[in-house]
Parts: structure tokens; sequence; C-alpha cells
């Protein structure tokens, strides 16, 4: 394959959510294959470490952290007298005009070579508006969470704005892309997101470890309060168990008194964040999915591609395109802390059964293999390449 040229479009390259760990994979591979990798990225978090290697090359959209406000419309609020509001709502009209001509300057540098664009997240794409129509840029557009997810916030509305005119609209599920579909669509396709590593332990060594783990930010929809309490309805019938979180936010404090409140300080342990989930993940024996709403979450892939058996409650359309329950998984409504609780204790009391699903994981795995992604997004790019307007 030819060298190709690829950019990601970012709202903050160092801030550690899913979707800059799923491109900082993709750019790893491409890379390592030869291709020309690039970062736009809109801002960025202060002294904040980066799932990217120093090797990409990062372009900031915002240099002075400038964080744009809300778009209001003009004339009420003159109106009304909200002058503040009016002069804020002016200065960024300026700012955003001036930042699409440092733009479309970026993209000016590629000549007329052949540029993808990977836009992991949709507020991005104000900025591209001078260049969304060039004919050597193609655009690809992704939402790396569910549509009842995007569908609580303004993404949604972007979405519909923005991602239509794009050359590719990439969905996590099946599901989710039948919604756009329906809602007239014409562009969209699915692309799972890929596993940074796969690793086949014994499921006997996995069991006798006694370690069930979790992970992810700890706020309110990843339901760790739910996990706690679900763990704490079974902790007496297996006993040698413990339960470990890895993440970090603001429901740390609460989540800690919730421990104390259950008595669990020597079985329930908030590990903070790791700087090697992979490694975590092969110390443990299966993994739990406690969350209100995901996509398609990185980590019940990761687990799997560790061979890890998983509970999760389903708590969106890609947890089922990931998990297959009653042959590599347990899955529980959400919220559902009594049923949660009841599949923790299915797993840690039955060997054969964890032994089993911990095989039927790692095999169901592949299909996230980094590898088999990467080639994947190589097909789609022959697929839009020298594509020209109205082909």
């Amino acid at each position: 394959m030819e060298r190709k040229n690829i950019v990601f479009l970012i709202n903050e390259f160092n801030n550690h959510g899913g979707a800059q760990r799923v491109a900082s994979i993709l750019t790893e591979e491409f890379m390592r294959d030869g291709h020309n990798v690039s970062i736009l990225s809109v801002n960025q978090q202060k002294k904040a470490p980066s799932y990217f290697s120093k090797e990409v090359p990062v372009t900031l959209i915002h240099k002075d952290d400038y964080r744009p406000p809300a778009a209001i419309e003009l004339s009420s609020n003159l109106k009304q007298g909200k002058l503040i509001k009016v002069s804020k709502e002016v200065n960024r009209r300026y700012r955003l005009q001036k930042q699409r001509a440092d733009v479309k300057k970026f993209f000016e540098a590629f000549g007329d070579e052949e540029v993808f664009v990977i836009a992991i997240q949709v507020y991005g794409m104000q900025w591209m508006q001078p260049v969304l129509y060039q004919k050597n840029i193609k655009v690809i557009g992704q939402s790396h969470e569910s549509v009842a997810a995007a569908r609580s916030s303004q993404r949604y509305k972007r979405i519909l704005s923005h991602y239509r005119q794009v050359s590719k609209f990439l969905l996590l599920t099946q599901k989710d892309e039948e919604h756009f579909k329906e809602a007239g669509f014409k562009n969209t396709g699915v692309m799972y997101n890929p596993s940074p590593f796969r690793h086949l332990t014994p499921p006997e060594i996995l069991y006798n470890h006694k370690k069930i783990v979790s992970s992810g930010r700890l706020v309110a929809g990843k339901g760790f309060d739910v996990l706690i309490e679900s763990f704490a309805s079974v902790a007496e019938k297996i006993p040698g168990w413990t339960l470990h979180i890895y993440g970090e936010g603001p429901a740390e404090d609460s989540l800690q008194s919730l421990i104390r409140i259950f008595d669990l300080e020597e079985r329930v342990f908030l590990e903070g964040q790791t700087e090697d989930i992979e490694a975590s993940l092969r110390e443990a024996s299966f993994f739990v999915l406690s969350s209100k709403a995901e996509g398609l979450p990185m980590s019940l892939i990761e687990a799997q591609s560790c061979g890890l058996p998983c509970v999760s409650t389903d708590c969106a359309p890609g947890i089922r395109e990931i998990l297959t329950e009653y042959e590599d998984s347990l899955i529980a409504p959400v919220g559902d802390i009594h049923l949660l609780g009841r599949h923790i204790k299915r797993l840690a009391e039955d060997p054969e059964l964890f032994y089993s699903y911990s095989r039927n994981a790692y095999e169901n795995s592949l299909k996230f293999d980094k590898k088999v992604i990467k080639q994947q997004w190589y097909k789609l790019f022959e697929e839009l390449g020298g594509r020209r307007d109205g082909q």
C-alpha cells in the first residue's frame, strides 16, 4: 500500500478518554507501516501526559487554551441588553473565522496529496468547514458512544449537522448505524475499536488470582456504587476473592465511604489510575462493567483480549457485539444489584464454568485484534481514495 497522509482531529489529544486511546493504538499501527500520521487538536490539558508517542506531530487550534462558549443568537440578546453575552459571541465568531483560516493553512501543507482526516469527536468539525469539500481531503467522522448517550448532549445535534457531509460516518455498532440510516444518512458504516494487546493466560492461573477487576473514570455514570454493593451482597459467600477498581475521578471519596459502610476495606480497593492496564488484567480473574451507558467499551474488549470472562450491565447495544452471553460472559440489567451480585458469585464459585468462559473470551476477542481492525481501515482508505465529488 502506498504511503497515506492520516490526520486525527481530536478535542484534546492528551485527554485520557477512550477515543484518544483508540486513536493512539491506530496511530502506532499506521506509523509502523510507514504512513504519515499527525494530530490536529482543538485544545490540550495542562501538564497532562498523552497516550500518543512523542514522535507524532501535534498542531493545536487553540494555542492559548481558549475554550469557546456555546453559540448564541445576537439580535435577541442585544434587545435584552445582554452586552457581555453579545461581546463573547462576537469574539467567538471572530476567533472561529480566524482559526478556520489556520486549519486551511494546515491542510495546504499537504499540497494536492490525498489526506484522510479521522474526526474521532464531532466537536472539532466546526473548524473543518473551509476544507470539507476539497477533493483531496476525505473526512471520516466517528462517534465513540451509543446513540442513547449522544442524544442526552449537544453532540447529537452536532452529528446531525456535520456528519451528513463527510465521506464516511462510522458507528460502533450495527444498531447505532441503523438509527442514522433511518435518519436519512447515506454514508454510514461500522468500525470496531481495536484492542492494544492480546495475551493468553491459562484459565486455571487466572482463576487462582481470585481477583475481580473493573476500570473507568470514578463518576456516577460508571455505576461503581452498584458494583461495590453487588460485591458486598455476596462477599461472605466467596471468601478470598477481592475487588479492585482502577481509575480516578470526583466520586472517589463517596466510593471510599461506601466501602467503609460495608466494612470491606480488606476486600475492595480503589487502585487509582494504572499506567499498565494489560498487566493489571493479566493479574486478574474476571472483569465487571457496571455502567449506566456506554458505546463499545474498550474495557470489555481489553479484558476479553486477556482471556478474562466478563460480567456486564446491559448498558448499550455494543455490549452484545462484544460479549456472547452464557458463552463468555453474564449480563444483568442496568442497576440490578442483586443479579449482578449473583453473576459475580456464580463465576467465583464455579471454576469449570470460569475455564470455559475464559477460553471462549480469548477466542472471541480476535475480531478486535488491532491488526484485524487496521486492515479494515486500509480497506476503507482504498474505498474512499481517489473519489471525486459527483462520483
